[in-house]
């Protein structure tokens, strides 16, 4: 980048193609990043940590977005309309839950159904 100066007087800024470019770039991907906020708000987040254990394989996604809203097994079941178990089982694994509770939990989340499946 560069520094010039117009007829006028005013300063002016001159770039390379390669510089306008990645300026170009940039500005595109913060539109993304904008966009893509502006259509999550109020939908809920899940702390980092939360997130490396899903990665890991050491915590159930289900599991790590009910700890994210703060609910327990047995409250997340009862806005669900499933039993305490339902909800344990899937969380560690022993059912591969129907379709039908997967949408409930997920409502009861505020969530996709892909937010909460491995």
């Amino acid at each position: 980048m560069n520094e010039a100066v117009s007829l006028k007087g005013e300063p002016l800024i001159v770039l390379t193609r390669a510089e306008y470019d990645e300026l170009i770039e940039d500005a595109g991907d913060a539109a993304l990043a904008r966009d893509a906020m502006s259509k999550d708000a109020g939908a809920p987040a899940m702390p980092s940590e939360l997130v490396q254990a899903v990665w890991s394989g050491t915590l159930h996604p289900l599991a790590a977005w009910r700890k994210a809203v703060g609910l327990s097994q047995a409250e997340l079941a009862a806005k669900a309309k499933l039993r305490p178990a339902t909800v344990s089982d899937i969380e560690s694994g022993k059912i591969d839950p129907r379709l039908s509770t997967l949408r409930a939990l997920a409502a009861a989340l505020g969530l996709g159904i892909e937010d909460i499946v491995d």
